[in-house]
């Protein structure tokens, strides 16, 4: 970018926003996807207000600059990697919850809120606001709107479309829209509102946000189940829903994730344990029927122990076990490629079954662990960098094993650069094309988060 408009950018927006110097440039150039090649952008901005985010799309539109929108960079696809260059929007700087409304049970937000926050806080007032994400206490609002994020909850409660209402957003060129309405139905037009939840900031930028909020259920009771093998867990699992049960959560984890986090988990485990389903209920009144007949199919299918957690704390303690399953991985291996292939709830053990046949014929580690109620796996693979030609392939395996169970690619992760290469395995020329020409629509210029999403 040209000294002179990196001045203009200055000048329009403050100096005090706008950032050219190396440091700043390399803290915002990467996400967890861990791609190895650095990409820095030419200026990092951190908008105050929706007015500042205008102004920055009317100057990159005028210039022909690209801008890539950053929520907290917890993404493990890419898709927030500046691939060339530009302008990364940074927005540390709009975090505010703007209003709760009690009476109609929603909430309007600026796209930096952290979203354990945003739960945290709406629960103040009896509400729940149900995305949980992994990275819950670090990921923003903004980048799970444009990756749709969903969580462990997902399987009962839905993932961030199911709770987006209305969407502020600033387009290319700097036009101000609105889309959606904050009432529970409407139908009047396209609903644009999906088709910019889970764009990964392609379209163009959020910048305030209305969710939905429910009630908070006020019991909750949480199981940890042992099993001998991942055949007997993932079996578990699909009858479990067989038998209409529908828990808040119920999450898996094969053998080599469960050896990253036995440690965590209070009590230990029995010997033999080579699978673990995390296993939660909620709602209104006495749970114990419910947890009772749970548990009995889990003995059934031949768990080794079953343990309740005692209170809250006690419950904290398992999930946060839970989610440093990734983080502990990516602290023992030198690369983890992470994945999060989704099949019919039906095909889980079938998908667990050719997931560790795979891994198997390859000689490279694979954890596979996540969100089997709803049929989400994250299948990652850890290795060094010089198999990156054979990890490459293992993956084109991995994302056929989905496709041949009737899945798809990805569940929450999105596309960004990662799978980018891989989505004419899913769709076919004239959806990629269809949906090529409402970017364009959008964003004729292309200068939105360039590179994501399609193949060139």
């Amino acid at each position: 970018m040209k000294g002179e408009i990196t001045r203009i950018f200055k000048e329009e927006i403050g100096e005090d926003r706008v950032f050219d110097d190396e440091e700043h440039r390399r803290s915002y150039s990467a996400d967890e996807s861990g791609i190895a090649v650095e990409y820095l952008p030419d200026l990092v901005i951190h908008p105050q207000d929706n007015d500042d985010v205008a102004r920055v799309l009317s100057l990159a539109e005028k210039f022909r600059v690209p801008v890539v929108p950053r929520g907290a960079g917890t993404g493990v696809a890419g898709g927030c990697v500046p691939l060339r260059g530009g302008i990364v929007l940074v927005f540390d700087r709009m975090n505010r919850i703007l209003d709760i409304d009690t009476e109609n049970l929603h909430v309007r937000v600026e796209p930096g809120v952290i979203t354990g926050d945003l739960d945290r806080e709406v629960r103040k007032a009896g509400l729940f606001y149900p995305p949980d994400p992994a990275s819950i206490d670090s990921c923003t609002i903004g980048g799970n709107v444009a990756t749709n994020a969903g969580g462990p909850r997902a399987l009962k409660y839905g993932v961030t479309k199911h709770y987006t209402l209305e969407l502020q957003v600033v387009l290319p060129g700097g036009h101000v829209v609105r889309f959606g309405r904050k009432t529970k139905k409407w139908v009047v037009g396209y609903d644009l509102v999906s088709a910019f939840v889970g764009s990964e900031g392609t379209l163009g930028v959020v910048t305030e946000a209305v969710l939905r909020l429910i009630p908070d259920p006020p019991e909750i009771e949480t199981l940890l189940v042992a099993f001998p093998d991942e055949l007997n867990a993932s079996e578990t699992v699909t009858e479990l829903i067989r038998r209409r049960y529908l828990p808040r959560a119920l999450e898996f984890l094969d053998r080599v994730s469960v050896a990253h986090i036995a440690d965590r988990l209070p009590g230990g485990l029995p010997g033999g344990t080579q699978s673990l389903l995390l296993i939660e209920i909620d709602g209104r009144g006495d749970l114990f029927d419910e947890l009772e007949e749970i548990a009995g199919i889990c003995e059934k299918n031949g768990a080794l122990e079953i343990y309740a957690s005692r209170d809250d704390k006690d419950r904290a303690r398992l999930w946060d076990a839970r989610r440093k399953v990734f983080p502990s991985l990516e602290e023992k291996y030198e690369r983890v490629r992470s994945e999060d292939i989704v099949v019919p709830r039906s095909y889980i053990p079938e998908a667990v079954r050719r997931i560790r046949q795979l891994a198997s014929g390859l000689g490279i580690g694979v954890a596979t662990f996540g969100h089997a109620g709803d049929g989400n796996l994250h299948v990652n693979f850890l290795y060094s960098g010089d198999r990156e030609d054979e990890v490459l392939k293992a993956v084109g395996e991995l994302y056929r094993i989905a496709l041949d169970l009737e899945g798809t690619i990805s569940g929450e992760h999105g596309v960004g650069i990662l799978k980018r290469d891989f989505i004419h395995l899913e769709q076919d020329p004239l959806l990629i094309e269809l949906q090529k020409s409402l970017k364009k629509t959008f964003d004729p210029l292309g200068i939105m988060n360039p590179g994501k999403m399609f193949p060139d």
